[in-house]
């Protein structure tokens, strides 16, 4: 967790190390050398590997341009992946077999967030042995309205062999800078954007169900490197990314799987379909990088959120 001084406390949950990158490698050859994906399909890794499999190359060293002929169609929309989350029975015991309000939506990603559920349509498993550092953090910010669905805390030259962060190899560093990506009604996303305007470090992309976005915060809008390594006598490697123009593509996902997965599982003429179809035409997702990575558990970041779900 991260303390009232800000700083991580290493007693926490750990997963085995050795991992050659911070996502699992595919076994694929033709995906053999492939080194960088965005961060917005990190919890559901098969969809982006279905959304790419007939690309001819793969991202190497550095992710480019995501325009590239060479990387393929990234957008279509066929070629979105869909894990189940059981029978209908299963799903209303995960979802709820008639939510009212959306207190009771916040519920939902607060409990998965608290390791009482196991899947969300937006996370196939569980939530990552790294978040457990920010997980009460998390769970708050969601029942405050900010629906959780990836996030990273702040990692600065923490040793390669870490047994929650460590990945590539011996003798390395790693590094990450915090990232919190969520859904959050029109207001709470403003209200976010106008903070981090006030902020030299913070980032912010949001888009709705319609295509409206906003942006705020420090610098250029353009490809961010989220994690990285540096290893002996090896180039820097970069194998997590945040691209504004990838997280358009993962939006429209995003926001179908309200429908598909959800609203699908109520009348029609049900306030519970309605309250879900409203959440999904209604709500920005909203995406926030802390390039101070320098800060604990990217304190700024987290503190950020909180001060905007205050605001009435």
């Amino acid at each position: 967790q991260i303390d009232g001084e800000g700083s991580i406390s290493r007693n926490t949950i750990r997963t085995s190390s050795g991992r050659a990158l911070p996502w699992r490698r595919s076994p694929l050859e033709n995906r053999a050398r492939e080194e960088v994906r965005p961060i917005n399909w990190a919890n559901l890794p098969r969809s982006y590997m279905k959304r790419t499999a007939d690309w001819d190359e793969f991202p190497n060293g550095r992710w480019g341009d995501s325009t590239s002929p060479a990387f393929g169609e990234l957008s279509d929309v066929s070629h979105f992946y869909s894990f189940t989350l059981g029978s209908e029975d299963d799903r209303k015991a995960i979802l709820g077999s008639a939510p009212e309000t959306t207190t009771d939506v916040f519920e939902v990603f607060a409990r998965y967030i608290e390791g009482r559920l196991s899947q969300i349509p937006w996370c196939e498993n569980a939530l990552q042995p790294e978040s457990f550092l920010i997980q009460p953090q998390l769970a708050k910010l969601n029942r405050a309205g900010f629906l959780t669905i990836n996030s990273q805390p702040a990692v600065n030259c923490v040793p390669s062999s870490d047994a929650t962060f460590g990945w590539g190899g011996a003798d390395g560093f790693v590094y990450q800078k915090a990232y919190c990506e969520c859904f959050a009604s029109a207001e709470r996303a403003q209200n976010l954007a106008t903070l981090v305007e006030a902020s030299s470090n913070l980032k912010l992309y949001a888009v709705n169900n319609s295509g409206e976005e906003i942006h705020g915060g420090a610098g250029n809008v353009g490809v961010t490197a989220l994690t990285w390594g540096v290893f002996p006598n090896r180039e820097i490697i970069q194998p997590t990314i945040f691209d504004p123009s990838t997280f358009l593509v993962w939006a429209e996902e995003a926001f179908s799987l309200w429908s598909s997965m959800w609203s699908s599982l109520y009348d029609i003429d049900s306030e519970s379909f309605d309250l879900i179809e409203t959440i999904r035409d209604t709500y920005y997702l909203v995406a926030i990088v802390d390039n101070d990575f320098t800060r604990p558990g990217g304190s700024m970041l987290w503190n950020t959120m909180f001060e905007a779900a205050s605001i009435n």
